[in-house]
């Protein structure tokens, strides 16, 4: 039947979404796809998993617009293949206005690379008319139809049928590809007994429709055992070659056989070998499986053909198969007399058997009778026990409030007992203090007289630098020479998610394997935030990743390494000081503060955009508090650089660093009781990213292994790839908007659980989840996966809350978090170790904290 001829079965909204692996839209991709960034889909039919049914193309619209991962159609599909929609729903960006929707390619349905798939040979099997050469096995299909088998039935070995001029359909087949020349698909048959089945179909078997646009007429049938009563022929379909060689076998195996079985009889019967019992016993192995040892018995026999003795037995043996058959022949019809004894026995059972079925129905009614009594007796006890059951119920709940009165009395007693330890604590501190205040002063005295001493040393030493200046000597520690850096012959990288896929190609060869939506996942973080964290249990990897990610994309001469120690408080220990002594710029044990002037450099010779960005991983960033002695950077996390003003840092002694915002910080957290808690202000400006411990089998990225050379790229096109927002106009927080608006939905659910639980989302996070959200939609394919990511690393980190009414709160989160779809959702794993862990009876029960979890 032809597709005007179906039934129409979409007809309201929820038809829409009754789809999935069994039930589906089957459409093909638009031609235009292959000259255009944006890719549609055109549907065709609709299959319920047995029947075929028409569209409502008012409602469902002609085309359907392909949301995230633009380039799949053009990647994974053909362009006559027939495509699986898994999924559909409605465009909200759709108006009234027919040309700004024509405008702007608007269609009424969108659908996503992940509800995409191709047609499996089981569900939908192709008819391709041609012609079919049976002795050759060739089959020359219509000139259209050549690319379509060749490029998707012949590569991926799937089945199809060949209809022929007298309108005979075949198969099933699958093809072996041929010269492109000949047009022609050498055929093989798929069963095992090579042969295929000839079917003559009415119109209503089979679907019959014509390809967009391409003018292909195409015809589908549902399952080879919906036609299986439409069989008028089995041919045979075994080559010529492969049918002499299979007679030949079968005649020489039976042969072969026979003589075999003849040959051991008369050997049994040798005495001269059997006085070798070794060998006998072997030989007498080796006749017993005479498949096995087929080609060696062969030999031995044609060898044996001439042998007189042999002749003499083999007759003899003849005359003893005669009287063996002989015998056969009698047992034969002694088997006959048994076999009728056997029925008329079988007759006698069957009565036996139908008056114990009597039997039986007459022991049933006894048994439903006793039943009853019993039902009734159970009944009775069950009565007397519920209320003997409220009595003591009763009894307990008197006893209970009793204990309880007697735990309140103890428990205050220890909060007396903790107060009174409490109050001798603070004079003990109290005492403790003030010694610590005399011995400071003292220090203080201490420092005074030597500042004095140094004062005086300071004279003598200018004049020796001074002098030392005149005479042509190196340049002083703060003075740094500016390199060019400008990139020649840049990296070729055509997206975001082509820089994702090469980076997670580099870690597969090294041992590490990550999703590369992760890999993805890092990079936006990185670049769109001055400051990420890698947070994990020890031996998760977060230096040796850090270090890969940063040395893959940038050169060494600008990525800075840092361990950050105990101690640490201000810019002095991270970058240095200026020194009021010598009136120079002394510097901290890094190297970071050659890069910055470097950076610097580059501002002012305005070379930046050329040159590569430059990284800082801070190892171990939660020894000391970052916002101290990261503060100067800090205080830059929302600034953007333009032309003619840059990201400054005052270094101090009017010294002032400039630079075009190409620097970014990534940093590893070890939380135990030796670091630092990390700040609600700095979770408010930071990606918190978590590594979970490599399998065993998986080695690490170690510190002495010769890295590969790093991709050249330049600042200018880290801007266009990640989409930062420096030298050009930026809109403001509350103007920016999700261009996926199923997202935005789920995001605004998350949002107003988290109010409910006291927690609020600055407009400095929404719009950093906008922006990582919009970007991320084209370097991963799942519709859902950048929010999941966002909510994991930047949302549910703001949680640490304690009381038993949070826990509902976090399971409505969790129900939100669970409809994304997703096999490994980093939220969904979040919110159920909180679930956990807050759910544990003793210290930490009902309290709920994003760095309690324990992976």
């Amino acid at each position: 039947m032809k597709i005007k001829d179906l039934d129409e079965i979409f007809d309201d909204y929820e038809s829409y979404k009754a789809l999935g692996e069994e039930s589906y839209i089957v459409g093909a991709q638009h031609p235009q796809n292959f000259k255009q960034h944006k890719k549609f889909i055109i549907p065709l039919f609709y299959f319920d998993g047995e029947e075929w049914f028409k569209l409502d193309i008012n409602k469902l619209g002609e085309t359907i617009f392909l949301a995230s991962a633009p380039y799949t159609l053009t990647t994974d599909f053909k362009l006559e293949e027939l495509i699986k929609v898994k999924g559909v729903r409605p465009n909200k960006q759709l108006t009234d206005d027919d040309a700004y929707n024509k405008e702007n390619s608007l269609t009424k349905h969108i659908t996503h690379a992940d509800r995409l798939s191709t047609l499996s040979e089981d569900q939908l099997l192709e008819i391709f008319p041609g012609e079919i050469d049976f002795e050759l096995h060739l089959f020359h299909p219509d000139k259209q139809y050549y690319d379509i088998i060749n490029e998707i039935y012949v590569a991926q070995e799937r089945k199809f049928f060949a209809q022929t001029k007298e309108g005979l359909i075949y198969g099933p087949f699958v093809g072996v590809k041929t010269s492109s020349e000949a047009k022609a698909v050498r055929l093989s048959a798929t069963g095992v007994r090579k042969s295929v089945e000839a079917y003559e179909l009415p119109s209503d078997a089979f679907l019959e429709f014509n390809m967009p646009e391409e003018g292909l007429k195409r015809k589908l049938i549902r399952s080879t055992h919906d036609i299986e009563y439409n069989i008028v022929d089995t041919v045979d379909f075994i080559s010529r070659q492969d049918l002499f060689k299979w007679a030949e076998e079968q005649l020489n195996k039976k042969q072969s056989l026979e003589i075999a079985d003849k040959v051991w009889t008369a050997i049994s019967k040798d005495n001269s070998i059997h006085s070798f019992q070794e060998r006998y016993q072997r030989l007498e192995k080796l006749f017993s499986k005479p498949q096995e040892n087929l080609t060696y018995l062969q030999q031995f026999i044609t060898s044996l053909a001439e042998n007189d003795f042999f002749k003499a037995s083999l007759d003899g043996l003849q005359t003893e198969k005669l009287d063996l058959d002989n015998q056969i022949a009698q047992l034969k019809r002694e088997k006959e007399k048994s076999r009728k004894n056997i029925a008329r026995l079988q007759e006698e059972g069957q009565d036996l058997e139908d008056g114990i079925n009597n039997l039986k129905a007459n022991e049933q009614k006894i048994r439903e009778s006793l039943q009853k009594e019993r039902e009734s007796a159970i009944n009775k006890e069950i009565e007397e026990g519920l209320k003997k059951l409220d009595k003591v119920r009763e009894e307990l709940s008197d006893k209970a409030e009793a204990i309880e009165l007697a735990h309140t009395f103890d428990n205050l007693a220890r909060l007396n007992e903790e107060i009174d330890n409490s109050k001798s604590e603070k004079h003990n501190l109290e005492v403790a203090i003030s010694a610590l205040k005399e011995e400071f002063t003292t220090a203080q005295e201490d420092a005074d007289k030597a500042l004095k001493n140094l004062l005086k040393t300071k004279m003598s030493f200018d004049v020796f630098n001074n002098s030392n200046k005149q005479n042509g000597q190196a340049l002083g520690p703060d003075e740094v020479v500016v390199r060019d850096y400008s990139i020649e012959n840049e990296t070729q990288i055509n997206s975001l998610k082509d820089l994702s896929q090469k980076i997670h190609k580099r870690l597969g060869r090294l041992g590490r394997s990550y999703p590369d939506h992760f890999i993805a996942n890092i990079l936006i973080a990185m670049h769109q935030n001055s400051l990420s964290l890698l947070w994990g249990p020890p031996g998760s990897g977060k230096t040796s990743l850090a270090r890969f990610l940063m040395q893959s994309i940038t050169r060494k001469e600008r990525f800075s390494e840092i361990s950050v120690a105990r101690g640490w408080s201000s810019q002095k220990d991270l970058i240095g000081f200026a020194n009021p002594l010598s009136k120079r710029f002394q510097r901290a044990n890094t190297d970071l503060y050659d890069l910055l002037k470097q950076l610097d450099g580059e501002f002012i010779k305005l070379n930046y955009q050329q040159a590569p960005m430059a990284y800082c991983l801070l190892d171990e960033a939660n020894l000391s508090p970052i916002e101290h002695y990261w503060a100067s950077f800090y205080s830059l996390t929302d600034s953007k650089a333009q032309v003619n003003n840059g990201l400054k840092i005052s270094l101090g002694n009017n010294e002032m660093i400039e630079y075009a915002n190409n620097l970014r910080f990534l940093g590893t957290l070890n939380l135990d009781s030796t670091t630092e808690q990390i700040s609600p202000r700095l979770l408010d400006r930071s990606h918190i990213i978590r590594l979970d411990l490599p399998k065993v089998d998986a080695p690490l990225i170690s510190s002495e292994i010769i890295m590969p050379e790093p991709y050249e790229i330049s600042f200018d096109t880290v801007r266009k790839l990640f989409d930062l927002k420096d030298f050009k106009q930026e809109l403001a927080p509350d103007q920016l908007e999700f261009i996926d608006s199923e997202l935005e939905e789920r995001f605004e659910q998350i949002a107003i659980e988290l109010r409910n639980l006291g927690i609020q989302i600055s407009l400095r996070t929404r719009k950093s989840v906008i922006e990582y959200c919009n970007l991320a939609h084209s370097a991963m394919n799942e519709q859902f996966r950048p929010l999941d990511y966002c909510l994991a690393q930047r949302i549910f980190t703001r949680i640490n809350l304690q009381g038993a009414e949070v826990r509902e709160g976090i399971k409505a989160l969790l129900e939100i978090v669970k409809g994304f779809g997703l096999k490994d959702s980093h939220a969904e794993w979040t919110l159920q170790k909180m679930l956990e862990r807050g759910g544990k009876e003793g210290f930490n029960h009902h309290f709920y904290n994003y760095f309690s979890i324990d992976g």
